[in-house]
């Protein structure tokens, strides 16, 4: 029996992360549409400053997008890692929502991937959230 490198336990982890987000895609939406609804919401939680607004209670100079989210997410599980202590789940979310964050990259999209030409047909078929400005989401 060969024995298993470690680079190839760590070539594993990106096939298996790919799968969870495509099996959470029914349950969870389509990540980028989810992760821009997400950055909508906590825009309107947090408040959106307007130029020269000095009230307390908005945060955020400018909306989030969704690649934030998902940098946000990814400081919220090494967090986790680093109060709670090693866990490979953590690891692989990690992994996920770096995965997610790079549909945002500017090109990324375009690179001939049958995985990712799905992702795009999903998205151009009427299937994308529409983004609302934080007013919208709190009224």
């Amino acid at each position: 029996m060969t024995e298993i490198t470690n680079a190839e336990k760590a070539a594993q982890l990106p096939k298996e992360i790919g799968e969870v987000i495509g099996e959470r895609n029914g349950t969870h939406g389509d990540p980028v549409d989810n992760h821009d609804h997400i950055a909508d919401l906590w825009s309107a939680y947090l408040g959106v400053g307007q130029e020269g607004d000095s009230t307390a209670h908005n945060l955020l100079a400018r909306p989030l997008e969704g690649h934030e989210v998902a940098d946000l997410m990814i400081l919220l599980k090494l967090s986790r890692k680093h109060v709670g202590g090693m866990d490979l789940d953590h690891y692989r979310d990690t992994i996920g929502y770096a995965a997610i964050a790079a549909l945002y990259v500017p090109g990324y999209m375009d690179d001939g991937d049958e995985s990712l030409d799905a992702l795009r047909n999903y998205r151009q078929e009427g299937a994308v959230y529409e983004n609302q400005n934080a007013e919208e989401i709190v009224d």
